[in-house]
C-alpha cells in the first residue's frame, strides 16, 4: 500500500465503534484551532496582497500573477501544515490514546494505557516531553529553510520554487509527527523511528504529501489530523516498527 493509501486507511479506521470515542476531543481542539487560525492567515493573506499592489513597480505588473500564485500556494501549505503541527502538539496526548486504539485494532501485541488518572497524567507528560523532543529536530531545520525562501520568493520565477521546497518540508515533517505516536507507544526512540522512516522515505515522503494536503483543505482538515494519526499508526505497524518495545 502507498502513503497516500495509508492515509485513506487511517479515514476508515476513525470509523470503526472501538475508534470513534478517541475521536471527539481532537475534533474539539482542532475546531477551536480552525476558526483561530483560518483568522489570522487569512488576514496576513490580505496584507501581502496589499503590499503587492502598493510597492511592485509599475513595469513588474505583468509578473503580478506569478506573485499572487506563489502566495496563494504558499498560503495553503503553511495553512495545512501550521493547522497539523499546532494541533498535534496541543492534542498530543489524545493522539497517542487514539494511535493506541487504533493499534489495538490491527494488532495483538498493541500497548494499553488505563483509564485512570495516574496512568493518563503519565501519558500526557510522556507525549508532551516527545512533542519536545520533535520541536528540537524540527525548530532549527524550519528556521533554515525559511532563511533559505525569504531571497527566492522576491525573484521572479524562482518564487514559485519556494511552495515547493515547502510543500517536500511538509510532508516530510507531518509523516514524522503521525508516525510518531506508534513508535513513542512502543518505546521506539526517535533516532530509531528517522532512521526507519528514511530507510521508506518514499512510502514516508507520499504519506506526509497526502497529509499536508488534506490538512490545507478548510473545514476537512478537522477530521483529517486524526486520520493521518490513524493511517501513520498503520503504516509504522505493516513497515516501520523493527526495534520497537511495546510498553505494557
Amino acid at each position: 500500500m502507498s502513503g497516500i493509501g495509508y492515509f485513506f486507511l487511517g479515514l476508515k479506521l476513525l470509523k470503526e465503534p472501538g475508534i470513534r470515542p478517541f475521536v471527539i476531543l481532537p475534533l474539539l481542539v482542532n475546531l477551536l484551532l480552525f476558526a483561530g487560525l483560518t483568522w489570522f492567515l487569512a488576514a496576513q493573506l490580505s496584507a501581502i496582497a496589499n503590499w503587492l499592489n502598493a510597492y511592485l513597480p509599475a513595469w513588474l505588473e505583468w509578473l503580478l500573477w506569478l506573485f499572487w500564485l506563489a502566495a496563494a500556494l504558499l498560503w495553503l501549505i503553511v495553512y495545512g501544515f501550521s493547522f497539523a503541527m499546532i494541533s498535534n502538539t496541543i492534542a498530543a496526548p489524545f493522539y497517542g490514546l487514539l494511535a493506541e486504539k487504533v493499534q489495538a485494532r490491527l494488532s495483538l501485541d498493541a500497548p494499553q494505557t488505563p483509564m485512570t488518572a495516574t496512568a493518563l497524567m503519565a501519558l500526557t507528560a510522556r507525549t508532551l516531553a516527545r512533542e519536545a523532543h520533535k520541536l528540537l529536530y524540527l525548530l532549527p531545520r524550519f528556521l533554515l529553510l525559511a532563511l533559505i525562501s525569504l531571497p527566492l520568493y522576491f525573484i521572479p520565477v524562482a518564487g514559485l520554487v519556494v511552495p515547493l521546497l515547502w510543500f517536500a518540508w511538509g510532508a516530510w515533517s507531518l509523516a514524522l509527527q503521525n508516525i510518531d505516536y506508534a513508535a513513542d507507544n512502543n518505546a521506539m526512540s526517535f533516532p530509531a523511528m528517522r532512521k526507519s522512516m528514511g530507510e521508506n522515505r518514499f512510502l514516508s515522503l507520499s504519506f506526509g504529501a497526502a497529509a499536508v494536503a488534506s490538512a490545507s483543505i478548510p473545514l476537512f482538515n478537522l477530521i483529517a489530523v486524526p486520520a493521518a494519526v490513524a493511517g501513520g499508526t498503520a503504516m509504522w505497524s505493516d513497515h516501520l516498527r523493527q526495534g520497537a518495545q511495546p510498553r505494557h
